[in-house]
This record gives C-alpha cells, sequence and structure tokens, in this order.
C-alpha cells in the first residue's frame, strides 16, 4: 500500500523515476523498541551501502524525526480502534545512485491536515538561515507540549534534507486522512562537505 500510496508524487518524475533500492521497510504498530530496532537493522547495513558518516547520520536523523513523530501522534488512537487495525503506520528508506527517500506514513484526523500543511509549507519557503531563525524562536517561545507540537521535527528535517519535505493527504473518511511525508537527502551534497 505505501508504493501505492506515494505513487502520488508521480508528477514529479524526478521522485517517481528514482526509486530503486529498498534499504528498509516497516509497517505495524510502533512503539520505542519498534524504533530501536529499526535503527539496529539500518546500522547493521551500513558497511554494505558504503555511507559515509555524514549521510548515514542524516538518514538516522530524519528516520528519528519521522519514526517518533507517527509513533507520538498515533498515541490519540485507540490501539483496538479500526483506523489503528487497518491503516498501520509505515516507514520506508529507499535510494536510488544519489538520493535517499525516507517515506513515513500513518493516519491523521483530518482536523489536524491545515496545522501540519502550515508548518511543512513554512519550512519548504526558508533558507538555512531562515531554518535557524524559526528553530532559535520555535526553541525560545516555549509552544511544547508533553507530544511535542512545535515544529521542531519539520524544521530538523528540513534542516537535513536537500530538497523540499514532499507530504500528501488522500482522505479515508470524513473524519481520517492517510498522510504521507517523504524527505529527500542527496547522497553527493554531504560527501561533497
Amino acid at each position: 500500500m505505501i508504493d501505492k500510496l506515494t505513487d502520488k508524487f508521480g508528477d514529479n518524475p524526478m521522485v517517481l523515476n528514482s526509486r530503486k533500492e529498498e534499504i528498509l521497510s516497516y509497517s505495524g504498530p510502533l512503539k520505542y523498541d519498534t524504533i530501536g530496532e529499526l535503527i539496529q537493522n539500518l546500522k547493521q547495513k551500513v558497511p554494505g551501502l558504503k555511507l559515509k558518516l555524514a549521510v548515514y547520520k542524516k538518514l538516522l536523523l530524519v528516520m528519528i524525526e519521522s519514526l517518533e513523530n507517527i509513533l507520538k501522534y498515533n498515541e490519540n488512537f485507540d490501539p483496538n480502534s479500526f483506523i489503528r487495525t487497518n491503516y498501520s503506520q509505515k516507514f520506508k528508506i529507499e535510494r536510488n545512485s544519489e538520493k535517499y527517500f525516507l517515506i513515513s506514513t500513518n493516519v491523521v484526523l483530518n482536523r489536524d491536515i491545515p496545522k501540519l500543511k502550515d508548518k511543512i509549507n513554512q519550512v519548504n519557503g526558508l533558507d538555512s538561515d531562515g531554518l535557524k531563525l524559526l528553530y532559535k524562536s520555535t526553541i525560545t517561545d516555549g509552544r511544547f507540549t508533553r507530544k511535542g507540537g512545535a515544529g521542531l521535527g519539520f524544521i530538523e528535517m528540513a534542516k537535513i534534507s536537500t530538497e523540499k519535505i514532499l507530504f500528501d493527504f488522500q482522505q479515508i473518511d470524513n473524519e481520517y486522512s492517510f498522510y504521507i511525508l517523504t524527505v529527500i537527502i542527496n547522497e553527493d551534497y554531504y560527501n561533497n562537505k
């Protein structure tokens, strides 16, 4: 289902035509233990992938941000609900010869979509200096909750990504939508630093 959902980015030929090798894939209930296992799984694959340390760290940071966002958000849903049992969270890392695609999917409440869109569009509209200023102001304004919600994760991902964060929402019903987030990391960008 993740492939079918991410085909929504088909109007961006760079994304559609460049997905080749699957590095890591997970579908199912997400817990902190699961995140730890996925981190270990990626770490074990690093020698075979011949990743530079800088690229590995960037992948790891975005992976952790993405998975924690899913985990924290899905605490809103009853584990036995129809939504949780029929629309599982997914995470995937794919690569081609030059780029890594970190794709995460999960169900969100339709009422939260405008806020999510605003936060992602805001970070997508900023350059590196603007992201640094937004990060600093977000840290100092104190708008945090127990579950986060200040948008720091998106800021971190935008700082790491070498391209705009891609996102889409596919409506399930009047209350829920499936949320797809793709962060792209260009390997050459970090290899030349």
